[in-house]
């Protein structure tokens, strides 16, 4: 059905048998809006309507939806009320069709967002839960030790620091032969869950070097560029004190029980070493 054909058929009807848009409403119990709307082509008939109009207009549901009058050798072999009843068949398969396809979009979209939900939950730890932060850094540490064919065994937290969503951590434990080591791990805020964190990187050496200044650089790319980790830290420093330029600043930082650790967080497009000067 071509709505400016039916609505031109429908208005040259109308007039050949001289009734006005309201006159035309009232019999079919619409507004004279509608009817205009139809005549103008901007909506068609409901299907509910079509055989009272057809009535009405003296024609038939075929002639309606044709637009044009038919000869009567040229008329299909069907009644007006076949016509309607298979025409709200069809639309109500369309609906059905376009209500099973919204319920599948929706259940995929529901199926997402708990996968998503559940990985951003089961990747992660509550923050103040040292026993999950220490499982989870041992479990880091041992993935990149055994590149380098050395194990990581009970870690243990010795020094903390959170700068803003990112949490820094000394992490010491022992080796296959019971050797000391110290690692450090980085931890960033989850997205989803605020008071959940997860492992994102840390220092990859395997050395256990006490007293000496360690500098670690590394970062993780963001929506704002690059986020650049400088991390400075030492365990069983000797010394009270230490120093070290970072960014053409010195700095000059008490040493606390023998272990400092002090991290930089800088959104930057380019990687930054930061030049050490050792026992200033």
């Amino acid at each position: 059905m071509n709505n400016k054909t039916t609505g031109s058929f429908i208005s040259a009807r109308r007039k050949e048998l001289s009734l006005n848009q309201k006159q035309l409403a009232e019999k079919l119990g619409v507004t004279d809006k509608a009817v205009s709307k139809w005549e103008t082509g901007r909506s068609a008939p409901d299907i509910a309507l079509l055989e009272p109009l057809a009535r009405e207009l003296g024609v038939s549901v075929v002639e309606i939806l044709q637009g044009e009058k038919i000869e009567e050798e040229n008329f299909p072999a069907v009644s007006d009320e076949v016509v309607v009843t298979t025409m709200k068949k069809d639309k109500k398969k369309l609906k059905r069709a376009v209500i099973i396809a919204v319920s599948i979009m929706l259940s995929i979209l529901v199926f997402l967002q708990i996968n998503f939900y559940c990985y951003h939950y089961f990747t992660t730890i509550p923050e103040n839960d040292i026993t999950a932060i220490e499982k989870q850094a041992t479990e880091y540490i041992k993935d990149f030790s055994n590149i380098y064919e050395y194990e990581f065994h009970n870690g243990k937290i010795v020094k903390s620091v959170e700068k803003g969503k990112y949490h820094f951590y000394l992490i010491e434990g022992t080796n296959e032969i019971n050797e000391k080591r110290i690692y450090l791990c980085i931890f960033r805020n989850d997205d989803v869950f605020k008071k959940r964190i997860e492992v994102i990187g840390g220092s990859l050496g395997i050395s256990y070097s006490p007293n000496e200044i360690h500098h670690h650089c590394s970062g993780e790319g963001s929506d704002y560029g690059c986020v650049n980790f400088n991390v400075f830290y030492g365990y069983d420093m000797q010394e009270s004190e230490y120093s070290f330029y970072y960014r053409g600043v010195k700095y000059t930082v008490p040493i606390e029980d023998g272990i400092f650790l002090h991290p930089f967080v800088d959104i930057d497009s380019n990687w930054t070493n930061a030049n050490l000067i050792y026992n200033d």
